[in-house]
């Protein structure tokens, strides 16, 4: 493979110091750096495009009402707890694919990635049978203390959430694939299909017929339809890279269903307590008042900005390490590692220096009150101060853990760091110690940095070098 090495050294000329640098760093006999970086950009434009166009839209629904912008925001961890079952078994199929493909056994990625499409799409088909007939209760029973508008408009969006996630499982399927394939150019075309529909359709719903939540969900699920069935054609189309046949969606592996769900349900677990503990943390600042729920929600949709490109190289490390892990080679593998948490901090220190500056301009799409404006500047600068220490370590590591096999352990860290410092220490300084949402912000910040040096011990031991994902 390195002797397409010169060829792919295209970025920068070849033998300047800058060309010489990150062959250094990021080249091997495996990959060049100039491979790595046509992985890296895609995703990080993926990661930025969703969370640009989820900012815009959310900006469009909090220009409807403060009700509608604090409904989507209740709504979310549910939601999230429920999407985090078949977006595990992406992650799951991304692992499972990258070995396959460091292996070289084409035939195995083909049938591994039917297995993927098999499973998220009948997961999400169960869970949106639960979800619509109980929406009204589950809303009622987890924020029965919110505004009745609120309560009316975070259930309506529920229901057309729960339908949106059919043509989601498709779509997540797709990608779990193309990422283990270091397919990121695929899931960008896929990202921008979806996000586009989605934005123009929210602009017409919201902003010109004025639908409100109705106008959001219809906006989504028209999106995620169109999206959802464009990956599976790309995945099955005959010029695909992996040709997957219907055969291999309809006949049931048990071999390649219990390596994904392996990886998958630690993930899942992980993701639903994670979110669960989300919901509880909503529960309480919705006691704050809704100027403190909608500060938290557009804080969030603002901050997502910040780590999109940190986020990129997270997903990165799963593919490369994994690839790496699929060759046998595990010192390769834990130079990749190094190298990724190295990545996802340039990444983040160049987004912070990029956005902070347009902040203002972000946050004026809101149209936030003043209180509520004010209330946002202080939450986005309260993680500000920590991020760019701890924010790659501890989120970073994880892709590079679950790469090799070792999901169960790090799943186990994350839900123990959120629930006792995000929920529980977040909890004493929101409402015991009167920090009120500012203190959930400050505790996420706290989490990021027990987070690095736990899963930095654990990278430092070698363990996971020795975990086994696949036959």
């Amino acid at each position: 493979m390195h002797n397409n090495v010169i060829h792919n050294r295209s970025f920068l000329k070849q033998g300047s110091k800058a060309d010489r640098f990150l062959e250094k760093q990021l080249g091997s006999r495996l990959f060049t750096y100039g491979q790595i970086l046509k992985m890296l950009l895609p995703l990080i434009l993926d990661q930025l495009f969703v969370n640009v166009i989820g900012l815009l839209t959310t900006a469009m629904i909090s220009s409807s009402s403060q009700e509608s912008v604090s409904a989507v925001s209740l709504v979310g961890p549910l939601y999230m707890m429920i999407y985090a079952i078949f977006s595990a078994i992406s992650v799951g199929g991304t692992v499972i694919v990258a070995q396959y493909k460091g292996r070289g056994d084409t035939d195995k990625i083909r049938q591994a990635s039917g297995q993927v499409i098999l499973a998220t799409v009948a997961l999400a088909v169960i869970s949106c049978m639960i979800l619509i007939p109980s929406s009204g209760y589950l809303i009622r029973l987890m924020f029965g203390a919110a505004d009745e508008a609120v309560i009316y408009k975070a259930t309506s969006y529920l229901v057309g959430v729960a339908i949106s996630m059919i043509f989601l499982s498709l779509y997540m399927a797709a990608f779990g694939v193309f990422r283990g394939l270091g397919e990121a150019k695929t899931c960008l075309r896929l990202t921008v299909i979806i996000n586009v529909i989605h934005l123009v359709a929210s602009l017409l719903f919201l902003n010109v017929l004025h639908l409100d939540i109705f106008g959001t969900t219809l906006s989504l699920n028209i999106a995620r339809a169109i999206g959802g069935f464009a990956a599976l054609w790309l995945l099955m189309r005959p010029k695909s890279i992996v040709r997957v046949q219907v055969k291999n969606i309809f006949t049931i592996d048990r071999g390649l269903l219990k390596s994904i769900f392996k990886l998958g349900i630690p993930f899942a677990m992980e993701q639903i307590f994670f979110n669960g503990g989300g919901l509880l943390v909503q529960t309480f600042i919705m006691e704050l008042g809704t100027i403190s729920v909608a500060a938290n929600a557009i804080t969030g949709s603002a901050f997502s900005v910040l780590f999109a490109a940190g986020t990129a190289a997270g997903t990165l490390a799963t593919t490369i390490v994994g690839q790496c892990a699929g060759t046998g080679d595990k010192k390769l593998a834990r130079h990749y590692a190094s190298k990724m948490i190295w990545l996802g901090t340039v990444m983040v220190l160049l987004s912070i220096l990029i956005f902070l500056p347009l902040m203002p301009f972000i946050l004026r799409m809101y149209q936030a009150p003043k209180d509520t404006l004010s209330l946002i500047y202080t939450l986005l600068f309260t993680v500000l101060v920590p991020m760019p220490f701890f924010w790659s370590a501890s989120n970073v590591l994880p892709g590079v853990l679950r790469s090799t096999g070792d999901s169960a352990f790090t799943s186990m860290v994350s839900l123990i760091t959120m629930w006792i410092v995000r929920v529980g220490l977040g909890y004493v300084f929101a409402m015991v110690l009167g920090f009120g949402v500012q203190g959930v912000w400050i505790c996420m910040g706290i989490e990021w940095a027990v987070r690095t040096f736990i899963f930095y011990r654990r990278y430092r031991s070698d363990v996971w070098l020795y975990k086994k994902a696949i036959d």
